[in-house]
């Protein structure tokens, strides 16, 4: 999905900011090289979709169980990092 040049902006500004904020966490920079050192790369992706309208307000622990492609270790990262999967 093409998002609207103003919100791409709004986007891309915020992912800069949140990396920034980030790095200059010594506990996250301390995990990041722990990380790195045992051979992976990392990437922050940040998406913006349209926010339906007519979806139901669910758990926090049955928003986890429906993201399917996210591991518990994945889950357990993000939680880490106070990113909700909506």
């Amino acid at each position: 999905m093409d998002l609207p040049e103003h919100l791409h902006n709004l986007v891309s500004e915020l992912g800069d900011s949140l990396v920034k904020a980030l790095s200059e966490d010594d506990h996250c920079r301390d995990l990041a090289f722990q990380i790195q050192a045992k051979g992976y790369a990392l990437m922050l992706i940040l998406e913006a979709a349209p926010h339906s309208a007519g979806s139901q307000e669910t758990s926090e622990h049955e928003d986890a169980e429906s993201a399917a492609p996210f591991s518990e270790d994945d889950l357990r990262l993000m939680k880490s990092f106070k990113i909700r999967v909506d």
